[in-house]
């Protein structure tokens, strides 16, 4: 009488038939090609981990921290709220408080949700390279939002001149501050991070590697 089992994607039959013998080196063939996936998904594993040097990227400043984030976010909104009260005009009224809205929902979103989330949950070379995608983005949108302010306070009936000046002067700084981190500081600071990745991710690293990793540092905290 036979007597039969599953194992994996073969039926052993206990006789000395020819058909155990196939049914032994099947299942041999299936084991290798499991320890051959295996293998294979923890090199991916390993390689993934190399992308995500130890050390910390720069010493945070004294503004860097919630603390410093929170207020930066509310000295703008503080600034900029004086101008939503001088748009007698149903449509700039709108295009000015829908402006303002972008402008706030960007910051508070990138600043306290997107960042700090991507921050503590990826690795980080990873997350420096998608910050490098979005930092263009966010300051293009927060420069044409500051810009919008600005149009939509001209086009009221008493125009910038007509506007309470600490507003026009608090959009003018914000709008000059956004495109100066788009244009110039963003890029530049980006380079910088991405130089110290290519010395980092060098197999050995000498005494002038070493030496240029502390060089960037301190040109990335400038």
């Amino acid at each position: 009488m036979l007597s039969a089992s599953r194992v994996g994607t073969c039926t052993r039959t206990f006789t000395s038939s020819p058909q155990g013998s196939v049914c032994r080196l099947s299942l041999s063939l299936n084991m290798a090609q499991r320890r051959s996936v295996t293998t294979a998904a923890a090199a991916a594993g390993a390689g993934a981990g190399n992308d995500d040097v130890q050390g910390a990227m720069l010493e945070p400043s004294v503004v860097n921290t919630p603390w410093g984030r929170a207020l930066g976010v509310t000295a703008a909104v503080a600034a900029t709220a004086y101008s939503t009260t001088v748009m007698p005009s149903q449509a700039a009224n709108f295009v000015h408080l829908l402006a303002f809205g972008i402008f706030l929902g960007t910051n508070v979103w990138n600043t306290f949700f997107v960042g700090l989330t991507m921050f503590k949950n990826m690795p980080r070379q990873m997350f420096g390279r998608v910050q490098s995608k979005l930092f263009p983005m966010f300051f293009a949108l927060t420069t044409g939002a500051n810009l919008v302010l600005l149009g939509s306070l001209q086009l009221s009936p008493a125009g910038l001149a007509g506007a309470p000046q600490n507003a026009v002067a608090a959009l003018g700084v914000s709008a000059v501050s956004s495109l100066a981190n788009w244009l110039f500081i963003e890029p530049k600071t980006t380079g910088l991070m991405f130089e110290r990745y290519a010395i980092e991710n060098k197999p050995s690293k000498s005494a002038d590697d070493e030496a240029d990793i502390k060089r960037l540092y301190k040109k990335f905290g400038m």
